[in-house]
């Protein structure tokens, strides 16, 4: 498939294939699932209702990680398979996955030996990782590498590593790379119903959010990868199906990284509610969060509630010197985590751990549950089945597919483009991390800063708009840049010198200028309104 190829080219090609595959839902499965179909030579169409990773994948605990919650609970072999594509991704996407060091403080004696003793289990599922084994801290040892932490019966601390991950940047790297490997990738893209005969799907009516028409896709074979939209997909095949989806949410504050300087992370395993809660460095600021959060109505978009604020300032206070204040707080964000539980519903299913693959009467799979860390082997068994489906003879190759920016990738990369293009070396190791040695063919020569913004560059939003999918000032605020992510008063700044890119790219009129500037403005006043 043309890479260049435009949007309006690409939707006119919906109704004119037959498609082997079509995969509902561009988060981390559906978007890994199309680009694992693609290197098998499946005819494979991705489509996605809003934006890529606008979901639950973009709004991760930014972590690739086997999991040290899990070690009391025994899932060895979960743990084992998460930190097996751990290593895995931190080679096929180097500039986006990178090593963390993260301390567990320890305030009583037995927890030396206690999480010790389950550390040395992780480095050993771990294998060999490529990242140092686990250790233990001394109190003055600790103090050097987290001076913020309160002092009073500090013990000591365990230091392990795991990786951070920028969730929608990876995302977004797929789903190119689906349409690099012959892919039909569109996001924009509403599935309406499902058209039957004989009882089993063959197509399925969509609406183009952007034009406002309606498509018809033919296909041998639908999959729903839509994550907490799963059971809203499958009740279109059948409204009598029983929910499958139960929901709990990650929620997440971001302070400035001044606030305490850390270079490393740092978990708490054990709150007073069993929650986990942590503080990681991202993307040149910080962020405290926890996950399992319980939802009470999981059809709404989810937010960082007050309650929500006032737990996770509360939790950290006792650990910390200087408390974080609400008003230090720069932007916040809540993910669904769409846990499965699947009672007896006449459907075949298939359980995994943390996944579940469903298959209805219709030929409709669902796929629900999972984690970012493993969505490269869960993709990977959801296209096996897929293909004993089409009875075709494939096998995955994407366990050593070097996604886009990979190649010739070094760490040191950030020298090159600071000495090429003449920049600080922060601007620097942020365009390194976000577009790896791609960084040079999307720059040019000479890049040219947006209007009033130092550091970010026009050819960075031309990239977004013709490489990346990029329809809207947030898909680039939220998805590409990340600065809504981690500054909502610094993302009103961005507003206009985008809008101008993407109206002279698009080619918008007057009044599509001014609705994009209004939803754009009212997106970041609500996330404000919540902190």
């Amino acid at each position: 498939m043309d890479a260049i190829r435009s949007r309006k080219e690409k939707v006119e090609l919906l109704s004119s294939e037959t498609w082997d595959c079509v995969f509902i839902g561009g988060g981390s499965v559906g978007s890994g699932a199309a680009l694992d179909a693609s290197l098998r030579g499946l005819k494979t169409l991705l489509i996605e209702r809003d934006d890529f990773s606008s979901g639950t994948s973009s709004k991760s605990t930014k972590l690739i990680h086997g999991g040290v919650r899990y070690l009391p609970q025994f899932q060895f072999s979960l743990i084992k398979e998460s930190l097996s594509e751990r290593k895995i991704l931190m080679k096929n996407a180097p500039h986006l996955v990178k090593p963390i060091k993260f301390l567990l403080p320890c305030y009583e004696l037995f927890e030396i030996p206690y999480y010790n003793l389950g550390l040395s289990f992780y480095d050993l599922l771990a294998g060999e990782s490529g990242l140092p084994l686990h250790k233990k801290m001394g109190v003055q040892e600790t103090l050097r590498e987290l001076p913020y932490l309160k002092k009073k019966k500090l013990k000591g601390s365990i230091a392990y590593y795991d990786a951070t991950f920028n969730d929608s940047r990876l995302n977004l790297a797929l789903a190119r790379a689906a349409e690099m490997e012959g892919a039909l990738v569109l996001n924009k893209l509403e599935l309406l119903s499902f058209q039957k005969q004989d009882g089993k799907i063959h197509s399925a009516s969509v609406l183009d959010r952007i034009s406002g028409k309606s498509y018809t896709i033919n296909s041998k074979l639908f999959v729903n990868t839509t994550g907490p939209g799963l059971d809203r997909i499958r009740s279109l095949d059948d409204d009598s199906i029983k929910p499958i989806l139960r929901m709990s949410k990650g929620v997440h504050l971001v302070f400035p990284l001044s606030k305490t300087s850390i270079k490393h992370g740092m978990i708490l395993p054990k709150t007073q509610d069993g929650r986990v809660v942590f503080l990681i460095p991202w993307e040149n600021h910080l962020i405290l969060g926890t996950t399992d959060t319980p939802v009470d109505d999981p059809l709404s978009e989810p937010h960082v509630e007050k309650e929500d604020i006032e737990y996770l300032l509360e939790t950290i206070s006792p650990y910390l010197e200087i408390p974080f204040q609400k008003s230090e707080i720069l932007s916040s964000f809540a993910g669904f985590r769409p846990l499965i539980s699947i009672n007896k519903t006449g459907e075949t299913k298939s359980l995994s751990r943390e996944e579940a693959t469903i298959e209805s009467p219709s030929g409709l799979i669902s796929m629900g549950g999972g984690k970012w860390t493993t969505y490269r082997k869960i993709s990977e068994r959801l296209v096996n089945r897929v293909s004993i489906r089409l009875n075709a003879t494939t096998s995955s190759r994407t366990e050593k597919y070097l996604l886009p920016g990979t190649k010739g990738y070094v760490d040191n990369l950030y020298v090159d483009i600071s000495q090429k293009y003449g920049i600080d070396t922060e601007v620097a190791k942020r365009l390194r991390d976000a577009y790896g040695e791609e960084v040079f063919s999307i720059l040019g020569e000479k890049p040219v800063e947006l209007k009033g913004i130092e550091g970010y560059f026009k050819e960075e939003v031309r990239f977004f708009i013709s490489k990346e999918f990029a329809e809207s000032v947030v898909d680039i605020l939220g998805r590409r840049f990340r600065i809504l992510f981690c500054n909502l008063e610094l993302s009103k700044k961005f507003i206009e010198p985008i809008l101008e890119i993407l109206a002279e790219m698009k080619k918008w009129d007057s009044n599509q200028i001014k609705k994009e500037r209004i939803e754009s403005l009212k997106t970041i006043d609500v996330l404000m309104g919540k902190i």
